[in-house]
């Protein structure tokens, strides 16, 4: 136990850095920046109107409030509240209340009440073929954090997100709990462990086959995980991880273990990974169950040229239960992209899926499908030029198909005006014969207070009904922003939004659970995004008190105040079928407070940024116009005192965007 002599020492040691720059700031001297109380918030009222041709008139409408506070030598506190009403019942947002950075035995508490998330990685995860949701739940989460340790315990119901502009959260039929360390053993060597409890009743495993997979029949279901990340060298990332489930019947270890090579010229990833269907049993998602490797490099031997593949092979049902499916998979991508004479660009990618599904009391079915894609771009002054061919086999032993189509468009961008459009003819051919014609396009006004945009799609959008779809779900929106007073902002919107899919665990195994559906549940996903159009609007109010938190400012308050800081970095990447480079000029925003713009490599950086969670997203207000957000716009990250977190985006350019 400390003394009081130890105690007051520490009590100084937090407040005389505070008390001395308040006392600077006000003496008018140079030196930290004010840390006297005060903060900032947002209070809103918002709300939808849905409907469509087969379903009646839906409402949704409630308000919002959402605050950050500064408490000198105490920490960060803040808070978010939503509620919202519509056909007799209340839907709740997200509603929590935080304290940042609570220094108190030693340690730098971040505690949460309310709703929380926790993320699936406990150290750096290297790879993207792989995804894991983050925990939702609702309840409460205390975290510890001193030097290179970190203890974190949450319990809760588990939530699942729904709604489109105005989301809210439902509580899935389960209950989570878990208990995880951190700690950087070595230099370059960091490990984590996480024991967790997932409870549901046997009943609610029977009435939501939706939220649970038809191979879990265990309602307690514990956890224990271990991982790991080594980094000998800058360039190379060596992960491995284990977990072994405690339930009743047989249980399955599951792993993954890889490695990545990452520098200007040459990159190289692999992994193998084998999960049991309880590796990470949360409701509304289907995770694990999967077992094979996977491999993509990049090379650039020149500039101006590179060339890039990538092949997964995966099964599931390692269980072998002759009451469920048996799927495989086998993936190929293999193309390059080159900057031409004449300032032409162009790409070239040759994908392929292989796919069987037997078992169950079904016929097998075997399916051999190929994609072709070539885009040739050019830039003429304001204008960005491009032409698209694309040619799509479907190999089903039952009816075999073929896609192929020709599109054409161009983007043209001023300081206040972009216009951007594409035309796309389809042909498709086999025991289904049909034409088609769709169309997307892009408009954009800047005019200072004021600002309109729309993005819209008209037609059928054949490529993203088959196995090679980049978007389970699409909108098309016109809207309009303005700031109407000071502080004052108004925003509504009208969009139509629909799936390209359907949902099942089949199309989610060989979507591997990830970019497709935005990281979102199926489960949420199919409640969002059913056929239906909706009118959004937004009333908002800016509100500050006391000293406030300058955005530019706010971040560093806080590290002054509880002496808590970290890095957080990343990049943005400009993607297309195969090619991937950096994309500059793209804002990202921290907390919504924050912002930095990505250099001409596509890198962006935070300093100065507080210990614990934090929510950095793509800002979708400053995007440039021939640009599209990619599938992840946003990522809860969880920063460390002295260390550096990561989170990168992806932006798709006009020519490959599909509005959403």
């Amino acid at each position: 136990m400390s003394s009081p002599r130890n105690r007051l020492r520490r009590g100084l040691g937090i407040w005389l850095p505070a008390l001395a720059a308040a006392v600077t700031a006000a003496s008018g001297q140079s030196g930290l920046p004010s840390v006297l109380p005060g903060g900032e918030g947002e209070a809103a009222f918002q709300g939808s109107y849905m409907g469509g041709a087969a379903q009646p008139l839906l409402n949704i409408t409630g308000a919002t409030f959402r605050f950050q506070d500064l408490v000198p030598g105490l920490g960060f506190l803040s808070g978010n509240f939503e509620g919202y009403g519509g056909q007799g019942r209340f839907e709740a947002g997200e509603n929590f209340l935080e304290l940042r950075g609570a220094p108190w035995m030693g340690q730098y508490w971040t505690v949460t009440g309310g709703d929380f998330r926790a993320p699936a990685a406990l150290v750096a995860f290297p790879f993207n073929n792989i995804f894991v949701p983050q925990i939702e739940g609702r309840g409460f989460q205390a975290q510890a954090s001193h030097g290179d340790n970190e203890y974190t315990f949450f319990v809760g119901e588990q939530t699942l997100t729904a709604g489109l502009r105005v989301a809210y959260r439902f509580v899935a039929p389960q209950t989570v709990m878990g208990l995880s360390a951190v700690r950087t053993v070595a230099p370059h060597l960091r490990l984590g462990a996480r024991a967790m409890q997932f409870s549901a009743s046997p009943q609610a495993l029977l009435d939501d086959p939706s939220l649970f997979p038809a191979a879990r029949t265990q309602p307690l279901v514990r956890t224990l995980a271990l991982q790991a990340l080594y980094t000998p060298v800058k360039r190379l990332k060596i992960y491995a991880e284990g977990s072994r489930p405690a339930a009743a019947g047989p249980m399955l270890t599951s792993t993954l273990a890889g490695f990545a090579w990452e520098d200007a010229a040459v990159s190289f990833k692999t992994d193998y990974t084998r999960q049991g269907v309880l590796y990470y049993p949360l409701a509304g998602y289907f995770v694990g169950d999967r077992q094979g490797p996977f491999a993509e490099a990049r090379w650039r031997p020149l500039k101006r040229l590179e060339f890039y593949g990538s092949a997964s092979q995966y099964r599931n049902n390692l269980a072998h239960d002759a009451s469920l499916p048996f799927l495989t998979s086998l993936g190929t991508s293999t193309g390059a992209s080159a900057s031409l004479p004449g300032s032409l660009a162009g790409s070239v990618t040759l994908s392929t899926v292989r796919f069987s599904q037997q078992g169950d009391g079904l016929d097998a079915v075997t399916s051999n499908n190929r994609q072709i894609d070539a885009i040739l771009s050019r830039a003429v002054r304001r204008h960005t030029l491009h032409v698209e061919w694309r040619e799509i086999e479907l190999g089903a032993t039952t009816s075999p198909q073929a896609q192929h189509s020709w599109e054409a468009g161009d983007g043209f961008q001023t300081k206040r005006f972009s216009l951007g459009g594409a035309l796309r003819y389809q042909q498709l051919s086999g025991s289904i014969q049909k034409d088609s014609v769709f169309f997307r396009g892009l408009a954009q006004a800047n005019l200072g207070r004021f600002s309109a945009y729309g993005n819209m799609e008209v037609g059928s959008d054949l490529q993203n009904q088959t196995l090679f779809s980049t978007s389970a779900y699409r909108t098309s929106v016109v809207g309009v922003a303005a700031r109407i007073a000071r502080a004052w902002n108004f925003q509504t919107e009208l969009f139509r939004n629909s799936l390209n899919l359907t949902l099942n665990p089949e199309s989610v195994f060989l979507l591997q659970n990830g970019p497709a559906l935005a990281g979102l549940s199926p489960a949420g996903v199919s409640l969002s995004a059913t056929r239906q159009w909706s009118l959004y609007f937004r009333l908002s109010k800016q509100l500050r008190w006391g000293a406030g938190l300058p955005s530019e400012n706010g971040d560093h308050l806080t590290a002054r105040a509880a002496a808590l800081v970290g890095t957080l970095e990343g990049a943005v990447l400009l993607k297309s079928l195969g090619a991937t480079r950096g994309a500059p000029g793209v804002a990202v925003s921290l907390d919504g407070w924050r912002t930095a713009v990505s250099d001409a490599d596509g890198r962006y950086a935070f300093d100065g940024v507080p210990e614990g969670e934090h929510e950095v997203a793509l800002s979708l207000a400053e995007l440039p116009a021939d640009f599209d957000p990619g599938e992840a716009q946003k990522a809860r990250v969880a920063v460390q005192a002295r260390h550096t977190a990561r989170a990168d985006f992806e932006v798709l350019p006009l020519p490959q965007s599909g509005a959403r």
